[in-house]
């Protein structure tokens, strides 16, 4: 185990040593966080391995794509620790993972060579390069685990979204999760292509311009294309999909009253003139936990959309705050300026880590989840943290080595996703003693992570919690 550690360690001190030199900027104060790169192809693959009720195309596809990724999170790590390496150039070691994949494509997913081929190119190529395309766009705002996890979440997105779209036009979605995915995948690409356009030319950046691409893209473009696919009315469909039964509008008033406090919270603290504190953000954690839990519960499709939704709406709004468009520009960087922390640079990824980490099993391509599986995200950053982060502030005394993070704060991170978990297990949730054992395992491995990370955790534990409740 030393060795190991000896040899992981020395991988990373290559890496970054690489990184630093090719004028690449590393998140400060972080190491490499290697490890976190790998789990998001993990999760995918995992997912596709525990699939049992059906291998539907979308799944499939994904599933595939996870263990490219897999692939592709070696072969950078192998490419970065060479010696004098230019990390920003295209190497032939990249071309590993994008051959595996065009060959998994063409045999596991049973697609055409050409699609097999264009396919495994992309991901083999994003998978790696597309890692440090995206350090170096936005400096000091990603490890190279956070850098690599992004990516590799967009990649998977665009792997279902070209499987999805097409087969939805030549057979239309009947059931209602596969409408909403359709939704989503749709206005996710619409945000997507405004920031590429915003991005690679700046006169739309201007406040005209902006609202004016906003508003073509969405009414000869989105729209449309939504109408093509779904043969019906996006927008009658959501409303009567969202408001359809008393249960789904008291989910929405309850949800309601959580929005509005979490409002109160942000005009108080920007209102104050003063900088957050742990506490304080984590006040937003607990509200996610009492929108998730009873989402997860009583309509998980509903949930599904609505987080769907919400992650549209924060990019949206991110995009405003760094253009600084009226009249919400200067609002949003007040609050950013209020609420940032050390891991927030240029970008404000808290809060879309937080919205990311807890919704991660449902929008993975598979129904096949259980309700603790699906909690992976609230067992570990809306609970087990949140505890960790009030207990260590007030109690705290004893402090784990190298860190600041206190030993009273793990252990009350463990504590409280145990009395969770048998809590769920007493109501019935719990389908096996099995997973019972594995999820109490899987919280105290996770908790003594938390402890000695210094990657986001609102990223780094659902992911594990995902993993480990997957394998």
């Amino acid at each position: 185990m030393e060795l190991l550690v000896a040899q992981y360690t020395q991988l990373e001190e290559n890496i970054l040593r690489n990184v630093k030199r090719n004028g690449i900027q590393h998140r400060p104060n972080a190491s490499s966080g290697l490890w976190l790169g790998v789990l998001v192809g993990l999760s995918a693959a995992v997912t596709i391995l525990r699939e049992e009720s059906s291998y539907s195309e979308i799944c499939l596809f994904v599933g595939t794509t996870g263990f490219g990724l897999v692939l592709c999170s070696l072969c950078l790590y192998v490419r970065l620790s060479m010696k004098q390496t230019v990390a920003k150039d295209f190497h032939a070691v990249y071309f590993v993972p994008a051959i595996i994949t065009s060959v998994l494509f063409l045999l596991a997913a049973n697609k055409g060579l050409l699609t097999s081929v264009t396919w495994g190119l992309t991901v083999g190529s994003l998978g790696t390069w597309g890692v440090l395309q995206l350090m170096s766009v936005f400096p000091s705002c990603f490890t190279i685990g956070e850098a690599t996890v992004v990516t590799h979440s967009f990649i998977l997105f665009l792997m279902s979204a070209v499987t999805n779209l097409p087969l939805r036009y030549h057979l239309p979605p009947i059931h209602d999760s596969d409408i909403s995915t359709v939704l989503l995948q749709v206005a996710i690409l619409y945000v997507v292509a405004i920031c590429f356009l915003c991005g690679y030319f700046p006169i739309l950046r201007s406040t005209t311009y902006f609202y004016l691409t906003i508003i073509s893209l969405l009414c000869f473009a989105t729209l449309p294309l939504l109408y093509v696919i779904l043969d019906k009315n996006p927008i009658v469909w959501i409303v009567s999909f969202a408001l359809g039964s008393r249960e789904r509008r008291a989910i929405f008033m309850y949800w309601g009253i959580c929005l509005l406090l979490s409002i109160l919270i942000l005009r108080y603290q920007i209102s104050s003139k003063s900088q957050a504190t742990s506490s304080t953000r984590k006040n937003f954690h607990v509200l996610a936990t009492f929108v998730y839990i009873p989402g997860m519960i009583y309509d998980p499709l509903l949930l599904y959309l609505a987080s769907g939704v919400m992650l549209i709406l924060f990019v949206a709004l991110e995009v405003i705050r760094l253009l600084k468009v009226p009249p919400l520009g200067e609002i949003l960087q007040q609050g950013f300026i209020a609420f940032a922390d050390e891991k927030d640079c240029l970008l404000s990824l808290t809060p879309i880590y937080l919205l990311c980490g807890l919704s991660l099993p449902l929008w993975m391509p598979t129904n096949n989840l259980t309700l603790v599986v699906l909690l992976s995200g609230v067992l570990t950053v809306g609970i087990g943290d949140t505890a960790a982060s009030f207990v260590g502030n007030r109690w705290g005394l004893h402090k784990w080595l190298d860190t600041e993070k206190t030993i009273e704060g793990t252990v009350a991170c463990i504590f409280c996703q145990v009395c969770v978990i048998l809590t769920l297990t007493c109501c019935g949730f719990m389908d096996t003693y099995q997973l019972l054992l594995r999820s109490l395992l899987a919280a105290a491995s996770i908790s003594l992570i938390e402890a000695r990370t210094n990657q986001v955790d609102n990223l780094a534990l659902p992911l594990l919690m995902y993993v480990c409740l997957m394998v």
